[in-house]
Protein backbone atom coordinates (compact mmCIF):
# COMPACT_ATOMS: atom_id res chain seq x y z
CA UNK A 1 0.00 0.00 0.00
CA UNK A 2 3.03 2.31 0.75
CA UNK A 3 4.78 1.93 -2.45
CA UNK A 4 1.34 2.27 -4.41
CA UNK A 5 0.69 6.11 -2.71
CA UNK A 6 4.19 6.90 -3.44
CA UNK A 7 3.95 6.08 -6.82
CA UNK A 8 0.37 7.34 -7.86
CA UNK A 9 -0.07 10.50 -5.31
CA UNK A 10 2.54 12.50 -7.24
CA UNK A 11 1.50 11.90 -10.74
CA UNK A 12 -2.29 13.18 -9.53
CA UNK A 13 -0.69 16.46 -7.83
CA UNK A 14 1.34 17.05 -11.46
CA UNK A 15 -1.79 15.86 -13.52
CA UNK A 16 -3.73 18.66 -11.13
CA UNK A 17 -1.37 21.04 -11.60
CA UNK A 18 -0.91 21.23 -15.13
CA UNK A 19 -4.45 21.46 -15.41
CA UNK A 20 -4.69 24.83 -13.22
CA UNK A 21 -2.97 26.98 -15.60
CA UNK A 22 -6.18 27.38 -17.66
CA UNK A 23 -8.46 27.91 -14.90
CA UNK A 24 -6.02 30.40 -13.47
CA UNK A 25 -5.57 32.34 -16.96
CA UNK A 26 -9.75 32.34 -17.13
CA UNK A 27 -9.89 34.14 -13.93
CA UNK A 28 -7.22 36.62 -15.14
CA UNK A 29 -8.77 37.32 -18.35
CA UNK A 30 -11.79 38.52 -17.29
CA UNK A 31 -10.11 39.93 -14.48
CA UNK A 32 -8.75 41.95 -17.52
CA UNK A 33 -11.51 42.38 -19.90
CA UNK A 34 -13.72 43.45 -16.96
CA UNK A 35 -10.91 46.29 -15.96
CA UNK A 36 -10.55 47.37 -19.78
CA UNK A 37 -14.52 47.54 -19.85
CA UNK A 38 -14.29 50.14 -16.84
CA UNK A 39 -11.38 52.13 -17.93
CA UNK A 40 -13.33 52.42 -21.09
CA UNK A 41 -16.61 53.61 -19.52
CA UNK A 42 -14.14 56.03 -17.34
CA UNK A 43 -13.32 58.17 -20.53
CA UNK A 44 -9.27 56.68 -20.69
CA UNK A 45 -9.42 55.40 -24.79
CA UNK A 46 -9.92 57.67 -27.53
CA UNK A 47 -11.54 57.15 -30.96
CA UNK A 48 -9.16 56.81 -33.95
CA UNK A 49 -9.25 60.92 -35.09
CA UNK A 50 -9.10 61.54 -31.42
CA UNK A 51 -5.74 59.51 -31.75
CA UNK A 52 -4.97 61.67 -34.80
CA UNK A 53 -5.28 64.95 -33.40
CA UNK A 54 -3.08 63.97 -30.38
CA UNK A 55 -0.44 62.39 -32.55
CA UNK A 56 2.68 65.14 -32.66
CA UNK A 57 2.91 64.50 -36.65
CA UNK A 58 -0.77 64.78 -37.22
CA UNK A 59 -0.63 67.80 -35.12
CA UNK A 60 2.17 69.70 -37.23
CA UNK A 61 1.13 68.62 -40.50
CA UNK A 62 -2.34 70.26 -39.69
CA UNK A 63 -3.16 73.49 -40.68
CA UNK A 64 -4.99 74.52 -37.16
CA UNK A 65 -5.99 71.28 -35.38
CA UNK A 66 -7.04 73.71 -31.98
CA UNK A 67 -9.47 75.92 -33.89
CA UNK A 68 -11.13 72.79 -36.25
CA UNK A 69 -11.35 70.82 -32.74
CA UNK A 70 -12.77 73.61 -30.99
CA UNK A 71 -15.38 74.41 -33.56
CA UNK A 72 -17.01 71.23 -34.34
CA UNK A 73 -20.05 70.41 -32.81
CA UNK A 74 -20.26 66.65 -33.02
CA UNK A 75 -18.48 66.46 -29.88
CA UNK A 76 -19.46 68.85 -27.56
CA UNK A 77 -19.05 66.52 -24.00
CA UNK A 78 -15.73 65.68 -25.18
CA UNK A 79 -14.00 68.64 -26.19
CA UNK A 80 -12.57 71.10 -23.97
CA UNK A 81 -10.55 74.55 -24.73
CA UNK A 82 -10.12 72.55 -28.20
CA UNK A 83 -8.81 69.48 -26.84
CA UNK A 84 -9.78 65.89 -27.10
CA UNK A 85 -10.88 63.92 -23.76
CA UNK A 86 -9.25 60.76 -23.76
CA UNK A 87 -7.61 60.41 -20.56
CA UNK A 88 -5.40 57.90 -20.49
CA UNK A 89 -4.70 56.51 -24.09
CA UNK A 90 -1.14 55.03 -23.23
CA UNK A 91 -2.41 53.10 -20.36
CA UNK A 92 -5.85 52.22 -22.34
CA UNK A 93 -4.16 50.76 -25.70
CA UNK A 94 -0.93 49.03 -23.91
CA UNK A 95 -3.83 46.93 -21.83
CA UNK A 96 -5.77 45.93 -24.89
CA UNK A 97 -2.53 45.25 -26.76
CA UNK A 98 -1.38 42.95 -23.67
CA UNK A 99 -4.57 41.60 -23.67
CA UNK A 100 -4.49 40.53 -27.22
CA UNK A 101 -0.94 38.90 -26.72
CA UNK A 102 -2.30 37.25 -23.59
CA UNK A 103 -5.20 35.47 -25.79
CA UNK A 104 -2.62 34.91 -28.71
CA UNK A 105 -0.60 33.05 -25.76
CA UNK A 106 -2.92 30.73 -25.10
CA UNK A 107 -3.59 29.71 -28.98
CA UNK A 108 0.14 28.15 -28.40
CA UNK A 109 -1.25 27.13 -25.18
CA UNK A 110 1.51 29.28 -23.35
CA UNK A 111 -0.62 29.27 -20.37
CA UNK A 112 2.49 30.56 -18.27
CA UNK A 113 3.08 33.81 -20.43
CA UNK A 114 -0.94 34.35 -21.22
CA UNK A 115 -1.19 34.72 -17.37
CA UNK A 116 1.55 37.00 -17.18
CA UNK A 117 0.32 39.31 -20.26
CA UNK A 118 -3.05 39.15 -18.46
CA UNK A 119 -2.28 40.74 -15.58
CA UNK A 120 0.09 43.39 -17.32
CA UNK A 121 -3.30 44.20 -19.19
CA UNK A 122 -4.92 43.95 -15.83
CA UNK A 123 -2.51 46.85 -14.37
CA UNK A 124 -2.54 48.93 -17.29
CA UNK A 125 -6.38 48.96 -17.60
CA UNK A 126 -6.68 50.03 -13.75
CA UNK A 127 -4.16 52.62 -14.15
CA UNK A 128 -5.83 54.15 -16.99
CA UNK A 129 -9.29 53.58 -15.25
CA UNK A 130 -7.71 55.74 -12.38
CA UNK A 131 -6.49 58.44 -14.47
CA UNK A 132 -9.66 58.85 -16.23
CA UNK A 133 -11.28 59.17 -13.05
CA UNK A 134 -9.05 61.79 -11.55
CA UNK A 135 -8.86 63.78 -14.78
CA UNK A 136 -12.96 63.64 -14.48
CA UNK A 137 -13.00 64.70 -10.88
CA UNK A 138 -10.10 67.39 -11.60
CA UNK A 139 -12.48 68.85 -14.57
CA UNK A 140 -15.65 68.74 -12.20
CA UNK A 141 -18.04 65.98 -13.40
Amino acid sequence: MKGWFNLYVPMVVAFLGLHCAPIEYSVVIVEASQAIAEAEVAGASCTDEQLDRLSPLTRNLAPDPGTALASSEEEPAKLEHGQPLCDAPFEYYSATEYLRKAREEVGFSDYEAAVKFARQARKYAQKARDIALNRNQERGR
